[in-house]
């Protein structure tokens, strides 16, 4: 799943995946770049996010996607609806911003805590 971003221009955080802007990673001039958001935490992971090997990046991935769902779950269950081609506009765009917001939150919280890829 890794998904680790090395675009010539911002486009998503390497940490988050929320809109990147014009602050990155590069051991050096000329090298990659892991472009970051304003969030100063994904700011701080820049190099260890930059520096992880594919295989655990993608386990912090899954393991924060899995928990984005949940808590994206306990929304559906607040509202008393399951079936999402049923949500209206405004439901929708919540359950999305939902999974969204509490992926990038778990995610800096795993490689914040030195959580095991496991």
């Amino acid at each position: 799943m890794t998904t680790t971003r090395f675009d010539s221009e911002p486009v998503c955080c390497g940490v988050c995946k929320r809109l990147a802007v014009g602050i990155g990673y590069a051991p050096k001039q000329g090298k990659p770049v892991l472009w970051l958001c304003t969030d100063a935490t994904c700011i701080s992971l820049g190099e260890s996010v930059f520096k992880m090997a594919p295989k655990t990046l993608s386990v912090h991935e899954l393991f924060a996607l899995d928990e984005a769902g949940e808590v994206a779950g306990a929304y559906l269950e607040s509202i008393g609806k399951f079936d999402l081609s049923q949500l209206s506009q405004a439901e929708w765009s919540h359950f999305l911003k939902t999974v969204l917001n509490t992926y990038g939150e778990r995610m800096r919280a795993r490689l914040l805590s030195h959580t095991a890829p496991f």
